[in-house]
């Protein structure tokens, strides 16, 4: 399952967690948002739907205080793992599966059921999205996991 390299999954990392600058950038109950306010979809591909329902890729320019783009941890995840592997953020393969697997280690969710189930092929993925999207979940436990991930995989360089 592991084909990332250390160096790719501190990047990762990193980027995630500087992801969640400001508590106004984290999302529940969906993927999230770009800069333009489109909600992020990636079912048969990374899009946005604009208001006349046409397809779009996401709007991502600088990510100014003034911008409404929010993520979920997951899609934050996989957007930030798709850029850093150069490929579309909705190709949820293995190398998502293993960076998500640190999240999912370090925040002592139990992934052992999802994993004996043979119709979730993202068992580490969709346990991040049930916690992040969890009633009791707050923006500063996501902060304290992203910098805990960032912590464990530096620390694993040396």
């Amino acid at each position: 399952m592991q084909t990332l390299s250390p160096e790719q999954k501190l990047e990762i990392a990193r980027r995630v967690h500087e992801t969640f600058d400001f508590p106004k950038r984290w999302h529940q109950g969906g993927w999230g948002r770009d800069d333009d306010g489109d909600v992020i979809e990636f079912d048969g591909g990374f899009h946005v739907v604009d208001n006349d329902e046409v397809r779009h890729r996401p709007a991502f320019r600088l990510a100014t205080p003034q911008s409404p783009r929010c993520f979920c941890l997951g899609a934050a995840i996989r957007i930030h793992a798709g850029s850093v592997l150069c490929h579309d953020p909705s190709h949820t393969g293995e190398d998502i599966e293993a960076i998500c697997a640190v999240y999912t280690r370090l925040a002592g969710i139990d992934t052992s059921a999802r994993e004996q189930d043979a119709a979730d092929f993202e068992p580490h993925l969709n346990g991040l999205i049930e916690w992040n999207d969890s009633d009791e979940r707050s923006f500063e436990d996501i902060r304290a996991l992203t910098a805990a991930v960032l912590r464990h995989l530096d620390a694993q360089r040396w």
